[in-house]
């Protein structure tokens, strides 16, 4: 059977609002950059200028508001993974759809200990490409934070678009502490996992770590939605042979069947 994810086609959609929010970001500097080189460039040409930054405005509210879009679109998807995660844990059909060969835990009996299994699994994939993703993310808001800061505070008198030019940097940098937290966050929840498991290696009865496993199970869904990230399609794909491999290993270390 192939692999089947009912609420892949979700995230790709928020993932498509994303794309369109980060465009409007590019069209947004670069009016920036324009605006302010033909008011240097001739004292005459102000007038274009100003015209410029005013238009600029749009890109800024339509970047905050194709954001605000793509986090709704992610709440949504994130209850429908809720539910499959649920269904594959513990043979339920609370979702319309459910995924088939997503998991590679299906040899495992349905119950609490599959779910602590798939959540282990999950954290382990979550943590490392939100991680791979962190570095690029800095990189890229804090030079688009810096040139529209520098554009905005010497390159306009108008105190209005002034404060619509500034809160785009906060909007940029926010994101990017977030991001940081998130992996902070979800680090701490992947070496719980790793903390259960070790205390599981050598015991047949899980009964006793029930508490453990569902607080680990909403420490994940919490950090998940309070970070509502979504994970780089591409950083997946390349690091998917490697972290799949892992997993496999642990899945042996941590004497999980």
């Amino acid at each position: 059977m192939a692999l089947y994810n009912p609420y892949l086609g979700s995230f790709e959609q928020s993932k498509t609002f994303n794309k369109y929010a980060e465009l409007t970001l590019w069209i947004s500097t670069i009016l920036l950059v324009v605006a302010f080189a033909l008011e240097k460039y001739n004292p005459l040409w102000k007038e274009y200028s100003v015209l410029l930054s005013n238009f600029n405005c749009f890109f800024i509210i339509s970047y905050a508001i194709l954001s605000f879009i793509a986090d709704n679109i992610f709440y949504q998807a994130s209850i429908q993974r809720r539910e499959d995660f649920i269904d594959n844990s513990f043979e339920t059909t609370l979702a319309e759809h459910r995924s088939a060969d997503y998991y590679t835990n299906d040899n495992i009996v349905s119950g609490i200990y599959k779910m602590a299994v798939n959540g282990f699994e999950n954290s382990l994939f979550t943590y490392n490409i939100a991680n791979k993703m962190t570095t690029s993310l800095w990189i890229k808001n804090v030079v688009f934070a810096i040139l529209i800061l520098l554009f905005a505070i010497f390159g306009y008198n108008n105190a209005f678009i002034l404060l619509i030019q500034l809160s785009l940097p906060i909007l940029l940098l926010q994101q990017a502490i977030k991001q940081t937290l998130f992996v902070y966050r979800i680090k701490r929840v992947y070496e719980n996992y790793r903390r259960l498991f070790n205390d599981l290696r050598n015991e047949s009865d899980s009964k006793h770590k029930r508490p453990e496993i569902l607080l680990n199970v909403l420490d994940y869904e919490t950090t998940l939605t309070y970070g509502a990230i979504l994970l780089d399609s591409d950083i997946y794909n390349k690091l998917n042979p490697e972290l799949s491999t892992k997993w496999n290993q642990m899945k042996l270390e941590y004497n999980i069947k």
